[in-house]
């Protein structure tokens, strides 16, 4: 039976760097293809993608089909601008003129087949990271970056985590909402693979600030890729995006750090 959290990790990786990093399709035994659209809009400096694709049978490779000729938009609701984005290789759709503004509100637009599927997103107000630490323990010689930063105390904020050692992504993200810190200062260890991170790694640290919609999406996505019982069937998380897909389309605001592992 194929590893279904490789299948997962592959799926991770266009929405958090740069915008750029996937999220989640565990195919079922017997399962129909299905469509799977992913991107983000940020307050980073665009352009911004949207992936297409379509996963694949059970027992099929790793191999996800990218989706050609497809029609895209992303409107800012706020602003009264609609982009109508290029297929700059296949599957891959890229933004001409929109920005990423926190407070605005973005619909993705996509048809496919003659067939809509639609998402709205409001951008959150950015939250920035103070300083990456490290955490050392001898359990399984683990060294876990820990995050500083302070929580706003207005509005109930939603957080991914992701981790680049040394220049490449690592496969773990990590979800977080300020239920309990609400405008606290938070100190949040990430959990790492055992031996991920080691002395003299250089270890980059986001902070994605997403809207509830994309939170729930990476919640679930986080509970099937790291949690999921082996012996339990998993279940797609729940997209955010109508239409009958999977994937999810986030506005969201990015925060980096970096630190050095120097023991």
């Amino acid at each position: 039976m194929k590893d279904l959290k490789s299948t997962i990790f592959m799926l991770i990786s266009v929405v958090t760097f740069a915008s750029c990093q996937k999220t989640i399709v565990p195919p079922l035994p017997g399962s129909t293809p299905q469509l799977v659209i992913e991107g983000a809009v940020s307050d980073t400096v665009g352009p911004y993608h949207i992936n297409i694709s379509k996963t694949v049978g059970f027992y099929a490779d790793n191999t996800y089909p990218n989706v050609t000729g497809a029609s895209v938009t992303i409107t800012d609701k706020t602003a009264g601008v609609t982009d109508v984005l290029t297929e700059t290789s296949a599957g891959i759709y890229t933004t001409n003129v929109i920005s990423g503004n926190p407070g605005s509100t973005y619909q993705l637009k996509v048809v496919v087949d003659g067939k809509t599927y639609l998402s709205l997103s409001t951008m959150p107000y950015p939250v920035a990271l103070d300083s990456v630490t490290f955490d050392y323990t001898s359990v399984k010689n683990m060294i876990q970056p820990v995050v500083h930063f302070q929580d706003p105390g207005k509005a109930t904020n939603f957080y991914k985590f992701a981790i680049q050692k040394n220049g490449i992504n690592l496969n773990r993200f990590q979800t977080q909402e300020d239920l309990l810190s609400n405008g606290k200062y938070i100190r949040t260890a990430l959990v790492t693979d055992t031996g991920a991170i080691k002395k003299n790694d250089h270890v980059n640290v986001f902070l994605v600030g997403v809207d509830k919609g994309a939170y729930n999406f990476l919640q679930e996505a986080e509970s099937v890729a790291f949690y999921n019982d082996q012996l339990a069937t998993p279940a797609t998380p729940e997209s955010n995006i109508s239409g009958g897909c999977i994937g999810y389309f986030s506005a969201q605001t990015v925060s980096k750090k970096s630190a050095i592992v120097t023991k």
